[in-house]
């Protein structure tokens, strides 16, 4: 691994558990310093983090934490759903016996588990289903995704969760359609799935900024 993605993924991790909270700003000589990289690694962890979604920078300005407001969620959520409507066609084409089977019982965890639990077994049985459409490009940009909602649901300075409010069906209903080898049917059950997430996160989000 590169000095620049060791700094990058330092960077990003305590983004994301907020020792670095929105709208901070990240002078490069003191994260050079703080961190003992060079200039030149640091612009380029910048651009990495920059490209997560995780940073923003503006000339006259330099880099910042990136602050997060209704904007920011919409279009998480449009991207996903976009995302994982395909991943989810994809795999019913794709997907072994064996992995529809993998999937069956993560979902059946997730839909007993508790809050913390549940959010970590939710990331990790949509990546399954992104995994199983065999398309590495959709796995890397839900792994973009999942980086953002760890940002907005974990760290120190926010009083709401990403996913705190689940959806009112088992997930049962994403992994049905896959066993059928039906793309039409899964496709239509992952948009609604995203769909009513989108909109219990964004209530969460207007309710804490009320709060």
């Amino acid at each position: 691994m590169s000095q620049s993605v060791m700094l990058f993924e330092k960077l990003r991790d305590d983004i994301i558990v907020g020792r670095f909270p929105p709208g901070a700003r990240l002078p490069q000589q003191q994260i050079a310093k703080r961190y003992e990289v060079s200039k030149v690694l640091t612009v380029a962890a910048f651009a990495r983090l920059e490209a997560a979604g995780l940073v923003e920078s503006a000339i006259g300005e330099g880099v910042r934490v990136r602050t997060i407001d209704r904007e920011m969620l919409e279009e998480a959520y449009i991207f996903r759903e976009a995302i994982e409507a395909q991943a989810i066609r994809e795999a019913c084409d794709h997907a072994s016996d064996r992995e529809v089977a993998e999937l069956r019982g993560l979902a059946a965890q997730m839909d007993a588990a508790e809050e913390q639990e549940a959010i970590r077994i939710d990331q990790e049985f949509h990546l399954k289903i992104a995994k199983m459409s065999r398309c590495q490009r959709l796995v890397k940009e839900l792994k973009q995704l999942h980086l953002l909602q760890m940002f907005v649901s974990q760290g120190r300075c926010l009083r709401f969760r990403f996913l705190a409010r689940r959806p009112p069906f088992s997930h049962m209903h994403l992994v049905e359609p896959i066993e059928k080898r039906d793309p039409l049917a899964a496709e239509e059950q992952m948009r609604s799935h995203i769909q009513t997430a989108r909109k219990n996160g964004i209530q969460a989000f207007l309710e804490s900024r009320s709060a």
